[in-house]
C-alpha cells in the first residue's frame, strides 16, 4: 500500500470515528428524558405499578415521593426498634463480654502478663511497645 493510500485511509477511520462519536453524542443530549428508575426496595414494584397503570412521568414522580417517603418510615421505625432491642439485651452483653474477657486473662495470658491485660481492659495503659 502506497503512502498517499495509507493516509486516505487513515483520514476515513479517523471521519468515521468522529461521525460515529458525535451521532452518539447528539443521541443522547436530543433524546427525551426518561426519570431514572428507582433503586430502593421499591424499585421493581414501582416499575410494574408504572407499567400496569401507565403512569404519566409527573404521576410516576408522586409514585417515586409517596414510596420514598414510606422507604424512609420503614427504616426509622427498623432503626427505633433495633435501639430499643439492643437496649434491652445490654445488661446480658456486658455480662458475656465480662465472661470471656476473664476466660481469655485466666486460661490464655500467662499469669506475668495480666495485671498488663488488666490495665489494658479498664483503658490505663497502652503499651508502647508490640
Amino acid at each position: 500500500m502506497s503512502g498517499l493510500r495509507a493516509w486516505i485511509l487513515v483520514l476515513a477511520v479517523a471521519s468515521f470515528a468522529a461521525g460515529a462519536g458525535s451521532g452518539v453524542l447528539a443521541a443522547r443530549t436530543l433524546a427525551p428524558r426518561e426519570s431514572l428508575p428507582h433503586s430502593g426496595t421499591f424499585a421493581e414494584y414501582e416499575a410494574l405499578f408504572a407499567r400496569t397503570f401507565e403512569l404519566t412521568p409527573e404521576r410516576r414522580e408522586a409514585l417515586r415521593a409517596v414510596l420514598a417517603s414510606y422507604e424512609a418510615d420503614i427504616a426509622r421505625i427498623k432503626d427505633r426498634r433495633m435501639a430499643d432491642y439492643m437496649s434491652s439485651i445490654e445488661p446480658e452483653l456486658r455480662e458475656r463480654g465480662r465472661f470471656y474477657r476473664e476466660l481469655v486473662r485466666d486460661r490464655v495470658l500467662p499469669e506475668a502478663r495480666r495485671a498488663e491485660f488488666d490495665r489494658m481492659a479498664f483503658g490505663l495503659h497502652v503499651p508502647t511497645n508490640p
